[in-house]
C-alpha cells in the first residue's frame, strides 16, 4: 500500500512458534529502522488442528516503533475486522465508555492499568496511551496527533509508536474508539 510517497506492507500469516495468527504492518521505504512495526497476534485455541481464533480478550497488539499514517492503520484494522478472527469481542461504544474528559483517564484490563492523556499542542490535538505501575525501563507509549481543521479528516493524522510494547487488543481498540468519538469522525 502506498501513502504519502511511502510504501507499507500489510501481511497476515500463522506464526508457528506462538501458535497465533498475525496481522502485521511494516514500512518498506524511507529511512531504515524507522518503521512502522505493528503486529496483532490472535492466539489459536486448537494449534493441532485448523486455526480457531481465541476470544478477542486474548488478542495482543505489539508496537515496535515508528509512525503509521491513519489511513494505513485503518486499512490494517479493516482487514482485521473483516477477517472474522475477532471472536466474542466485547466493545462498549457508549458515551461513558469512550468519552475523554479533560482530566487524566485511567483504564484497567486485568491487573494492568493504562492512562490516556490528551492535550492541545501548537496546531494539533494529541492523544497518548501508556501503562502505569510497570517495571518497564523504556519510555513505551503510543500517541495520535490530529492537526486542527485538516482538509481531509484522517489524511494528516498519525499514530506514533515509542519503544517496544505489548498492549491488550481491548485497550488499543478502546483508545481508537475514544479518539474517533472525541474528534467527531
Amino acid at each position: 500500500m502506498e501513502f504519502g510517497g511511502r510504501l507499507y506492507e500489510i501481511d497476515s500469516w500463522y506464526c508457528l512458534p506462538e501458535n497465533a495468527w498475525h496481522y502485521e504492518l511494516s514500512g518498506l521505504s524511507g529511512a531504515p529502522g524507522v518503521g512502522p512495526y505493528l503486529t496483532f497476534a490472535i492466539p489459536d485455541v486448537t494449534p493441532d488442528g485448523a486455526f480457531t481464533p481465541s476470544s478477542a480478550q486474548h488478542v495482543v497488539v505489539r508496537f515496535g516503533g515508528g509512525v503509521a499514517p491513519w489511513p494505513v492503520l485503518q486499512e490494517l484494522i479493516g482487514r482485521l475486522d473483516s477477517s472474522g478472527d475477532l471472536v466474542d469481542e466485547e466493545r462498549d461504544l457508549s458515551a461513558g465508555a469512550i468519552a475523554l474528559p479533560l482530566t487524566l483517564n485511567t483504564w484497567s484490563h486485568g491487573c494492568r492499568r493504562f492512562e490516556v492523556n490528551h492535550f492541545h499542542n501548537d496546531d494539533s490535538w494529541c492523544y497518548e496511551l501508556y501503562e502505569v505501575d510497570t517495571d518497564a525501563t523504556g519510555n513505551n507509549y503510543i500517541a495520535v496527533r490530529i492537526p486542527d481543521a485538516p482538509e481531509t479528516p484522517g489524511d494528516h493524522v498519525v499514530l506514533t509508536m515509542h519503544g517496544r510494547w505489548t498492549v491488550p487488543w481491548a485497550v488499543f481498540r478502546r483508545f481508537l474508539d475514544a479518539i474517533r468519538a472525541a474528534d467527531g469522525w
